[in-house]
């Protein structure tokens, strides 16, 4: 794998190099490096690629508020939105929507996790 074809699989995703670096368990920038063709891309990282394509379920969830760009990464659905819930315990005008990442990624918005949150209480 080069690094334009590394560029082309996180463009193809749609996620930004933070969260490509996330989805492969590096670090931004050895992701970087990677993208910059200063370091070489393992056997692992082409896997890991081939995989999250193949399987854009597996993509991380992204925890967003509705006051700006606040953004928080985790590896699977029910740790964001346990994140998602605590800040709304902690600020009710926090908003929070979960998303995962990835061009078909599924939304939760703000009154969906409310509304899950009354359920668990």
């Amino acid at each position: 794998m080069t690094a334009q074809e590394l560029i082309a699989w996180r463009e193809r995703l749609g996620l930004t190099q933070p969260q490509a670096a996330f989805a492969l368990g590096v670090s931004l920038r050895g992701y970087q490096k990677r993208e910059a063709d200063e370091a070489p891309i393992d056997r692992e990282a082409q896997l890991a690629t081939r995989y999250l394509e193949e399987h854009p379920e597996e993509l991380p969830w992204q925890v967003r508020t509705g006051r700006g760009a606040v953004a928080v990464l985790f590896g699977a659905k029910d740790r964001a939105i346990s994140h998602a819930i605590a800040m709304l315990e902690a600020d009710e005008a926090a908003k929070p929507q979960v998303r995962q990442l990835g061009p078909a990624g599924s939304v939760m918005e703000h009154a969906e996790i409310v509304a899950l949150r009354d359920q668990l209480s």
